[in-house]
Parts: C-alpha cells; sequence; structure tokens
C-alpha cells in the first residue's frame, strides 16, 4: 500500500477483485456491500440449505492484506487462489 492510499480504499479495491474473480472463474455470485459508515464487506451466498451468507473481509495483518472468511484466511496477492477457497467454504457450508 502506498503512502496515498487510504486503508479503506484498498480495502474495497480488493474486494472488488475478489467479486469480480468469483463470478469469472468460480461462477459465484457474490455481493459488495460498501455502507456509508464502517467498511466494505463482500457477502457470497452459500449454495447448501439452509442458504446462509459467508462475509469476506479484507484486513491488513501486520503490513500485509488478507481475506478472511469463516475460519480461514487468504493472502489477498493471490485474488485466484483466494476466490477458489472461497467458492470452496461456501459449497461446503
Amino acid at each position: 500500500m502506498s503512502a496515498d492510499q487510504r486503508p479503506h480504499v484498498v480495502r474495497f479495491s480488493l474486494l472488488a477483485d475478489l467479486c469480480l474473480k468469483l463470478g469469472e472463474r468460480q461462477q459465484c455470485a457474490s455481493m459488495l456491500v460498501h455502507p456509508s459508515r464502517g467498511e466494505a464487506v463482500l457477502w457470497v451466498p452459500g449454495r447448501a440449505w439452509p442458504h446462509r451468507w459467508l462475509g469476506v473481509a479484507a484486513v491488513d495483518h501486520r503490513g500485509r492484506w488478507l481475506y478472511a472468511f469463516g475460519d480461514q484466511w487468504s493472502v489477498a496477492g493471490d485474488v485466484a487462489e483466494a476466490a477458489a477457497r472461497v467458492a470452496w467454504a461456501v459449497r461446503a457450508r
């Protein structure tokens, strides 16, 4: 993250990239929410019944951006890998 990038801007950008990759590669629906107060979150609907939504956050952990979802995490630098892991998580629920 460069000095001119604010954390919430980076967070939104990372989640938007993941949202796009989930649709392109995994044929997995998702919804990016950017509230007027608070931070952005990506919601991914579970495929098993009953349908539950999985929340995905982008977090800065010791200077390294990660995607955190459920009890898992994935490095934000590899969006394709993160998308595969999120898609697997919602299919397994």
